[in-house]
């Protein structure tokens, strides 16, 4: 009987350090913007002025802490990240899942 407990507490320990290893926290969906969207959107999520120029946008386009984008669904801010829309790329095949969902999960928070 003893040999079966360790063999749970290991399985179990497995387990957990799998399933945090994959959890991406508010943190990590931080990071991800910093290094992949910031640039376009801004630091605050209200867009870049400077991009606004560059991509002969509206500001409007890059500001995703306005009602219309926070009005959107999850899915629908997880897909547009994932296959890209007008002129934002796609980073379906850069990012994972989790950090995609993270980022959205961040965007949310930025307008608190």
């Amino acid at each position: 009987m003893n040999f079966m407990k360790k063999i749970m507490v290991l399985l179990f320990s497995i387990i957990f350090i799998i399933f945090f290893s994959l959890t991406v926290t508010a943190e990590d969906g931080k990071k991800v913007y910093d290094k992949k969207c910031a640039s376009c959107h801004g630091k605050d999520g209200k867009g870049n002025a400077a991009m606004v120029k560059m991509l002969k946008v509206d500001i409007s386009l890059l500001d995703i802490v306005d009602k219309g984008t926070l009005g959107k669904s999850d899915d629908e801010l997880v897909s547009v990240t994932t296959k890209g829309s007008n002129k934002m790329p796609a980073y379906g095949k850069e990012l994972r899942d989790e950090e995609i969902n993270g980022v959205v999960s961040y965007i949310r928070s930025l307008a608190k």
